[in-house]
C-alpha cells in the first residue's frame, strides 16, 4: 500500500490532498499544527479512516524536518509520496509587519520545505523511487507590495523545486511544483488579509469567494504528480501571473497592481 505524507493537512488544499489519496487507497499521514483540525479528519473521511494517521507538529520550529523524519523512522512510516503543503503569508507593508511572524513564515515556507525535500528526497534517491510535491505559488512569479517576503518565499520554492526535479529525475524520483493562484482557504485569515482596512483586490476576492477552489487545486497537483510532471499551474490569477512574469521586467511588476 502506498504511503503518503501531507503537511498542512487539516484544512484547505492539504485536506483535499488527504481526501484524494485516501480515495485512491493510499495510507495517509496527515500533519498539522492544529489538533482540532486533525481530530475532524477521521470523521470527515470515514471511508478511509482505517488508513489515516494524524500527527500534530509545529513545522515552523527549527529542525522540524529532522523531527518529522525521526518520527517516521521510529514509527516505520517512510512515505512513498511527500506533499509539502504547509505554509502561510504575512500581508502588509514589509517594514510594518511583526518580525517574529515573518521569521516563522520563512522558517516554514522555505527552511522546513527545503529540509524535508532534502531529507526525504535523499532516502527516496537511495531507494530508487518516490514522489515529492512542493506547493509553490503564482505569487512566486510576480513580486507584490504588501506581500514582499511571502512572494519571495514562494519564488524560492518554485526555483528550488524545479532544480530538485532535475537532480532527482535520473534516480527514479519525481518532483512537482504546484503553483496555484489565490485559493479560497484559511490563507486570508492566517495572513491578515481579511482584517486589512485599506483597498485590496485580494481582500475583495476572498470576501466575495472569488478565489480558486482548493479541491480543484489539489486535483491538479495530484494529477500532475501522478503523471510525473514538473509543474502544475492552476487557479485564479495564474494565467495573468505567468504572462506578466514573461513580458514585464521584474523590477516593474510590483507597480502593476496598485492595491494587491
Amino acid at each position: 500500500m502506498q504511503k503518503v505524507l501531507v503537511t498542512g493537512a487539516g484544512s484547505g488544499i492539504g485536506k483535499e490532498f488527504t481526501k484524494l489519496y485516501l480515495q485512491d487507497g493510499s495510507a495517509v499521514l496527515a500533519v498539522s499544527l492544529l489538533q482540532d483540525e486533525l481530530d475532524r479528519l477521521p470523521e470527515d473521511f470515514r471511508f478511509g479512516a482505517s488508513r489515516l494517521q494524524t500527527l500534530q507538529m509545529d513545522l515552523a520550529k527549527p529542525d522540524a524536518a529532522g523531527a518529522l523524519l525521526q518520527w517516521c523512522g521510529e514509527n516505520a512510516w517512510f512515505p512513498d509520496v511527500l506533499i509539502n503543503n504547509a505554509g502561510f503569508a504575512c500581508f502588509g507593508e514589509a517594514v510594518e509587519l511583526p518580525t517574529e511572524r515573518v521569521a516563522d513564515m520563512l522558517e516554514l515556507n522555505v527552511i522546513t520545505l527545503t529540509m524535508t525535500s532534502m531529507l526525504f528526497g535523499r532516502e527516496m534517491k537511495r531507494r530508487g523511487h518516490g514522489r515529492i510535491l512542493n506547493v509553490g505559488s503564482t505569487a512566486g512569479m510576480v513580486p507584490s507590495t504588501r506581500m514582499a517576503a511571502y512572494c519571495a518565499s514562494k519564488s524560492y520554492v518554485n526555483s528550488f523545486t524545479y532544480a530538485l526535479a532535475a537532480e532527482l529525475k535520473p534516480y527514479g524520483v519525481t518532483v512537482t511544483c504546484l503553483t496555484p493562484g489565490a485559493t479560497q482557504t484559511k490563507f486570508a485569515q492566517a495572513g491578515g488579509i481579511d482584517s486589512f482596512n485599506g483597498k485590496s483586490l485580494l481582500r475583495t476576492m476572498f470576501d466575495k469567494n472569488k478565489a480558486g477552489s482548493p479541491s480543484e487545486v489539489a486535483r491538479a497537483g495530484y494529477d500532475a504528480l501522478s503523471a510525473g510532471k514538473t509543474q502544475a499551474r492552476v487557479g485564479t490569477g495564474s494565467t495573468f501571473a505567468a504572462v506578466a512574469a514573461r513580458v514585464v521586467a521584474q523590477k516593474r511588476l510590483p507597480t502593476l497592481v496598485k492595491n494587491p
